[in-house]
Order: C-alpha cells, then structure tokens, then sequence
C-alpha cells in the first residue's frame, strides 16, 4: 500500500515522524508533501517533499497512492490550486487534526460543526484536541525514541538547565489551547534564574535538529502547565530521559492510558500555580532528576515505543478498505459524557484564569496605594 501524505505546514514534524516510521517499521510506502515548508521560518523541519521546488515528484507520489492522509484543515485549491481535490479521483481520503477545531473557525460555529462533522474518515492525536473530535480515530503522535537525538545524555555539570521551547508567545489566560502560558512561564523560571537555581534554556525559532541537540545536557525540561495538554516537545523530552513538567487534565490522561495501556504516565504532573516548590525539589537534587529522567526514558520504551505506536496508523489504513464502517461513529455515549469531556474542563480553566486576574486587579490597587 502506498500513502501520500498532505500538509500545508510542516505541523511541527508530525507527520515527518508518521512517515518515516511507516517507510522503516512497516509494509507501507509513505511520501509527505508540505506546501509551505517555511511556515514557521526559522523553526524548520525535515521535510520529503517541499511543494514550491518538487511539485512534479509530489504529483508523481499523488498518483501512485492508495490513501491521501491530509493533516488539518484547509482548502485544497487555495492551497495547492484549483481542482487540486480532482487527482485523487477513488483513492481513499483520511484527515487527521492536531489542534481543536476553533484555531480555523474562531468562534464560527457553522464552521466548527463542518470541519468536525465532515463525511471524511478522521483521526485525531490522543491529546487535548481529541475532546472536540468524537468521529475521529485517537492516534499516538509518533517519536523515534531510539533516533540517536532522542537518546539519553547526562547534563551538563553546573548550574542546572531547565529547558523550554514554547512554539509562540501567548498568554496563558487569553487563549484555551493555542498556548503554553509563555509569560507566565518565563515569570517563574527567570525568578529561579535570578536566585542562581538554574540557567534558562528558551529555545524559539530554531531549527528542530538543533533543538534536540540543545536539549541534551538539559536537567529538567517544562512541557506546558497550563491547558491540561501535553505536546510533542513532552514526548521527546521524556524521550531524553528529563524530568519533564506538565499539567495533563483527566481527559488527557485517560486518553493517553487507553493508547499506551500503562497505569502511571512520567510527566511531572503539576498546574503552573504549583510548580515552583517541586522545580525547587528538582533543582536542588542531581540524583532525584536522574532517577526521574531514567523512569522517564522506561516508560518511553515499554509504552511508547515507535513500533507499537506507529501499528495505529497502518491498522486505521487497513480499515479504510477492510472496515471503513467503523469509521463516523461518535466515541461519545452521550450528552453527560461529551460535558465531561470537554465542557467541565474549561469551567476549571475559566475559574483559573479569573483567580489571576483578580489577583492582577488586587496587586494593582496595592502598587497605587
């Protein structure tokens, strides 16, 4: 079986990762084509097929496939041209999301009902965005955890490193999901830096082979501690043998113990509210972040290890042929489950997010005294 798959960004190595352990771990034949390959400037990626310089060998690849995997949501002909959609002629379609549904849609809820509702085969990885996809298949998003950059290195000698590669720079109270509370953040690893507790490592704008190197001598790595999502950057620094930081509300953790079948998860699991007293703990103890770091890189090879993982993608392209049924049916059993799902969990986010505001308001009518 042969499988393109269609990108307009890079969608931060995902689908890069899917493929290449598709081509090396299974029977099938991958290619992906991104239109945009600098999308993200100077955050690059590996890219197969860049559309601007291989559009010939990416129709080439188009024409030969059995399934067209398409990642996100966009149009097709104003993305790679008009009648675009026509090569596929009867090859069987799959889309796959990584982000919710209202980083296209904001707020059109004509729009969300369409993207989430369409008559597309669907998976979606097994992190926050999967609440908003009850038609989609949960996905693992792939790691090469035995890719010589993944590996385990010790950390550098010194002041410890916490390293922290947030992809933008929003706040952690004005938007849901497009976000890792970067200022926040940075408020409370710069306080620690200041006191001589460690060194800042704020990876932006990188290249991602040249993130993973940096990564390296890293003592502790912060993932998000804000939306109750983790990301890919999590993965790999578990990967990396790192304590690794984050906050992953109920619905995540469930999600991510029906993939993998393990009953503890590695991340260190706390709200940014928290984090200072166990970033203390870690930073003051070499021998505590080392037996971390080595569960962390365990439970990496024994629960998310690239072939098991990469098994769920050839298992859902087997399906489109063998048992497309099992496809467009809601994994919600009904309206109780969707609101735990999804809607509880910004009732706790929203009341977070007032509490810091009120307190913004209280430090203010201080300083005017």
């Amino acid at each position: 079986m042969k499988v393109v798959h269609l990108s307009n960004t890079p969608v931060a190595g995902s689908p890069g990762n899917i493929v290449s352990a598709l081509n090396r771990l299974t029977d099938i034949r991958a290619r992906h084509v991104v239109f945009n390959a600098a999308a993200y400037r100077t955050r690059t990626f590996a890219i197969d097929l860049d559309w601007r310089t291989q559009q010939q060998e990416a129709l080439d690849a188009i024409a030969e496939a059995d399934v067209i995997h398409i990642h996100q949501y966009f149009s097709f002909d104003e993305t790679f041209g008009a009648n675009f959609a026509q090569r596929f002629g009867d090859k069987r379609l799959i889309r796959q999301y990584h982000s919710a549904p209202d980083l296209w849609a904001n707020g059109d809820a004509g729009l969300i009902e369409r993207i989430v509702r369409e008559g597309v085969p669907q998976l979606v990885i097994a992190q926050g965005p999967e609440r908003f996809y009850p038609y989609a298949r949960v996905v693992p998003n792939v790691v090469p955890i035995d890719d010589p950059r993944y590996l385990p290195h010790p950390e550098a000698d010194g002041t410890p490193i916490v390293t922290f590669s947030p992809s933008g720079r929003a706040s952690a109270w004005k938007a849901r999901w497009e976000t890792k509370g970067v200022p926040q953040t940075l408020a409370l690893l710069r306080k620690l830096e200041r006191e001589g507790l460690c060194r800042l490592q704020l990876i932006v704008d990188t290249p991602h082979d040249q993130c993973l190197l940096l990564k390296r001598h890293a003592a502790v790595a912060i993932d998000e501690c804000v939306t109750g999502n983790y990301h890919l950057s999590g993965l790999e620094a578990l990967a990396q043998g790192k304590p690794t930081l984050g906050y992953l509300d109920q619905r995540v953790q469930s999600q991510l113990r029906r993939l993998t079948g393990a009953t503890d998860l590695p991340w260190v699991d706390v709200r940014l509210e928290e984090a200072e007293a166990p970033l203390r703990a870690l930073l003051a103890d070499r021998t505590l972040r080392e037996e971390i770091g080595a569960a962390s890189r365990r439970w990496m090879e024994t629960h998310y290890a690239e072939r098991a993982m990469i098994e769920h993608y050839r298992r859902a392209y087997l399906d489109l042929f063998e048992a497309p049924q099992q496809f467009g049916v809601s994994r919600f059993t009904g309206e109780a489950d969707e609101w735990r799902a999804r809607v509880c969990p910004d009732y706790n986010w929203t009341a977070r997010r007032h509490l810091h505001a009120g307190w913004r308001d209280r430090l203010r009518m201080w300083m005017k005294g």
